[in-house]
């Protein structure tokens, strides 16, 4: 550990030059329709600034004389050029689009291709907008994307059905750590500091390896911000839950460094749920007030970071910490029981059983460019540490409970550590090339009274090569090959109790050792190869088709290794097999895009093949321990996945906008035994969304740029399920909101009110983690966004 700080210290020991100051040169870099490039290089002699998110850059301490200058941007043509200078000067490039640039949906209006990769990309601005609790819940209205949610606070994507470690995370290049214990908590990223998001579809295993098999959600958190101070509050209220939330984002850039500063805290109370009654385990359990008891929670969230942009450098170190609590329904944790859910009279209370996260993280990014080459060096350290609290509960006799934290059940404590390098080159201007290398090390350890998962060590490590070759005008291909390397060591977990509770049974000897043995030592190594392939045709001026077809992998976890014991938190008893094969996977994506003036639409099928997939399956076999019901046991099977997306947008008469997307979703289990070939387990129904909005063209003093909107969201019957799931009733429920800009004098702000299940309509989504529970969605909900500049 202090190895890994000293060395982090030292990437972060930027080097400083001084120059007088002089002449300035800045401007604009846009695209020929006059979009700004946020992050174009816009280099001159030996420095380079990069474009902030209009497109203005702005270059200073020059002294007269003539400089060189040369700009670029990933998908358009390098402009080079020579410029005197006698003066400050203020100078705008246009940048001509490469026609190997492949489109990318750019959600605030403007709409570019840059890779075959299937792609959908979200900045700021759409985030706050559609902001709905969570990172996860706010990305629903994408086409291919829903959200396992886990209460109010906490939810997990999902990607064409595939989620929990089969979607990647990553901030700023470093996988998100943390999702290996289960479905029952979310991402720990705080949604107010995210800057862009690209989210990658199909095939993304090759340079973001495993947990890449659904595909990837690349959280971009290191924009350069614009010159001077600037920055955003933000306050939010949300009736649903009496939310309370508030979060600012500051920013200070010089010449040479920027700083970022970004806080966030939120409480909440019980949710309300358009019911007064659930049945759990055939039992009926009141819901009072329809409020859902001890659902309440709280998250500080802190963000701080520092840049420094060189001549050919651009170097940042970001710092975050997570913390998040918030409380389980007591009705559902274990056995039923009707005296937990009384009501106390205090919605805002976090009692037992209740979950509690903290993860801190380092991110030390560090990017050399040169004039057709670029180094990229990332480290990352992070510790996930998380809870799970009840009052301490036997059903052993003679346990005692721990002197220390006696009612703590379940603790994991999770250090990552990451170091990657990636280098690009062009070798010719219809050739480029990236290689990449990168080491993981993760250490968990464990404690509290219950068991679940053993303590355990893993390294990872990987290297590939990418590559990019425009054929001609109209065809761009592209391919890659990844070779990774992991190991990981679980220890053993003998449970005395357990034995002694055996043998008091009646149990034998060899039995009850057998069963008291709950984790083996396992040692096991994983060795995986995946290529890919894709293109893209541009064959009209307003169409284009991509097809990107390969492989795909993921790491067995540890808990799907290892577990074995009661999981409170999933409602089961679940149970490991050391056995397990890495998950392999075959993906044919493709993508068709229209677009001719304000006029969207796209249409992408696609197809996964999984030769090992793994699942929790009811086993048959009743748990030995007490009070533990079923087993459920992790195995594999060979399964097949497929679907299609569709989205469609368009702006008529400039005031009316339109937004429609649409998927459907169809897989199975492959066996031998036909009449097992059972549905995916959390398998998103067919569903879309669709919105209706009018913007005023008329502007007054103080209310602009307003828009009015109203929305749809619907899912048809899910019948088809997995072994011991529920068919979930298909729903339609209604929203709708405002938007403006409000000016008061000297004072600016945006407001933007919502309300969303208008009607109070009781539904029950399928992919939601209290769906076993016959819990439905939230009810009414209307929530209010402030949003006020500082500059």
């Amino acid at each position: 550990m202090k190895q890994f700080l000293f060395v982090l210290l030292l990437f972060t020991i930027f080097p400083t030059n001084t120059f007088s100051q002089q002449l300035s040169l800045e401007g604009k870099v846009v695209d020929e329709h006059n979009v700004a490039l946020d992050g174009a290089h816009v280099h001159i002699n030996n420095r380079f600034v990069l474009a902030g998110e209009d497109g203005n850059y702005r270059i200073g301490n020059l002294k007269e004389g003539e400089y060189r200058i040369s700009v670029s941007y990933i998908g358009f043509r390098t402009l080079d050029t020579v410029i005197p200078l006698a003066e400050n000067a203020v100078v705008n490039f246009k940048l001509t689009e490469d026609t190997a640039a492949l489109e990318a949906i750019l959600l605030n209006g403007s709409t570019r291709r840059r890779s075959s990769e299937n792609i959908e990309k979200v900045n700021k601005e759409y985030l706050q907008e559609q902001f709905s609790g969570s990172l996860a819940t706010t990305l629903e209205r994408l086409p291919g994307v829903n959200a396992t949610e886990i209460g109010a606070g906490a939810s997990k994507p999902i990607i064409r059905g595939l989620g929990f470690n089969r979607v990647a995370v990553t901030e700023n290049g470093i996988k998100q750590e943390g999702q290996q214990w289960g479905a029952d908590h979310g991402l720990e990223i705080d949604a107010f500091s995210v800057e862009d998001i690209e989210i990658i579809k199909g095939v993304g295993a090759i340079e973001h390896g495993s947990d890449a098999i659904g595909g990837v959600i690349k959280i971009i958190n290191d924009r350069v911000p614009e010159e001077g101070f600037s920055g955003e509050v933000i306050g939010l209220t949300k009736s649903v839950n009496n939310t309370l939330a508030a979060s600012t984002n500051l920013s200070l850039r010089t010449d040479r460094f920027f700083y970022k500063i970004k806080a966030t805290g939120s409480e909440f109370g019980d949710y309300s749920v358009p019911t007064d009654n659930i049945v759990y385990l055939s039992q009926n359990i009141p819901i009072y007030n329809e409020r859902l008891k001890n659902t309440a929670g709280k998250e500080v969230d802190l963000y701080g970071q520092v840049g420094y942009l060189g001549e050919h450098y651009k170097g940042t170190l970001s710092i975050s910490n997570v913390y998040f609590k918030s409380g389980f329904f007591p009705g559902a944790h274990g056995i039923p029981s009707i005296n937990r859910v009384q009501d106390d009279g205090d919605q805002r209370n976090i009692d037992y059983p209740f979950q509690r996260v903290n993860h801190l993280k380092f991110i030390n990014k560090n990017e050399w460019f040169f004039h057709n080459s670029n180094l990229e060096v990332i480290l990352g350290f992070q510790n996930n540490h998380r809870q799970e609290w009840s009052r301490f509960h036997t059903h052993y006799a003679g346990q005692v409970a721990p002197e220390v934290n006696p009612d703590l059940e379940l603790n994991f404590d999770l250090n990552t550590y990451d170091a990657q390098v990636k280098f690009s080159k062009d070798f010719h201007e219809n050739h480029t090339t990236g290689i990449g290398a990168q080491t993981q090390i993760q250490d968990n350890s464990i404690s509290g009274f219950n068991f679940l998962l053993p303590e355990y060590s893993r390294i990872n490590q990987g290297v590939y090569a990418t590559h990019s070759y425009q054929v001609s005008k109209n065809i761009n291909l592209n391919a890659g090959a990844r070779l990774d390397f992991s190991k990981i060591e679980i220890e053993g977990y003998y449970d005395d109790n357990l034995y002694r509770y055996l043998i008091r049974r009646g149990t034998t000897e060899a039995t009850a050792n057998e069963f008291a043995t709950r984790s083996t030592d396992t040692n096991r190594d994983f060795t995986n190869i995946n290529l890919m392939a894709g293109a893209l045709f541009n064959f009209h001026k307003n169409w284009d088709f991509s097809v990107n077809t390969g492989t795909s992998f993921r790491l067995p976890t540890a808990i799907e290794l290892g577990a074995n014991g009661i999981h409170h938190g999933s409602f089961r008893h679940e149970r490991g097999d050391p056995n397990l094969d890495a998950e392999k996977g075959y993906v044919f994506d493709t993508k068709l895009n229209y677009r001719k003036k304000s006029f969207k639409a796209s249409v992408s099928p696609y197809l996964y093949y999984f030769e090992n997939y793994i699942f929790l399956n009811p086993s048959g076999q009743f748990s030995i321990l007490p009070h533990a019901g079923q087993i459920y046991q992790f195995t594999q099977s060979e399964a097949l996945l497929t679907g299609i997306e569709f989205d469609f947008s368009t702006v008529i008469a400039e005031k009316w906008h339109t937004q429609f997307t649409f998927e459907y979703l169809y897989n199975r289990q492959v066996t031998d035994n036909r009449s097992r070939n059972f549905p995916l387990p959390f398998t998103p129904p067919v569903n879309g969304f669709f919105e209706v909005g009018y913007d005023f063209l008329q502007k007054s003093n103080t209310f602009k740029d307003t828009e009015v909107f109203a929305n749809s969201a619907f899912a048809f019957e899910q019948d088809r399920i997995a072994q011991n799931e529920e068919i979930t009733p298909g729903y339609q429920i209604f929203g709708g909101g405002l938007r403006s800009n409000l000016e008061i004098g000297d004072f600016k702000a945006t407001v933007n009110l919502q309300a969303t299940n208008i009607f109070n309509t009781k539904y029950f989504n399928h992919t939601n983690f209290y769906r076993a529970l016959e819990i439905p969605e939230m009810g009414r909900n209307i929530q209010l966004m402030v949003k006020i500049p500082i500059n």
